[in-house]
């Protein structure tokens, strides 16, 4: 079930973010963040807070034109 519902986030993530060919991208950075839950770290936490910091530049940065690219970096970078 897990990997199922992993597949259906990413495959969400990548739609929102207009970015559908990097569906598996974004499903290995969903499973990396739920097995660093696992291992007692704050993944998903740091997954959620990255992605409502990118909606929040979405929203006020109007000439963003590639907000996975972003996201990307970011995640790179953390």
């Amino acid at each position: 079930k897990r990997a199922a519902l992993v597949g259906m986030m990413g495959a969400a993530l990548a739609r929102d973010l207009k970015d559908t060919h990097s569906r598996l991208y974004y499903c290995k950075v969903i499973w990396q963040a739920w097995q660093a839950e696992i291992e007692g770290r704050d993944g998903l936490q740091a997954l959620a807070a990255e992605l409502q910091r990118l909606e929040v530049d979405r929203r006020e940065w109007k000439g963003l034109r590639r907000p996975a690219a972003l996201l990307a970096a970011r995640l790179r970078a953390a």
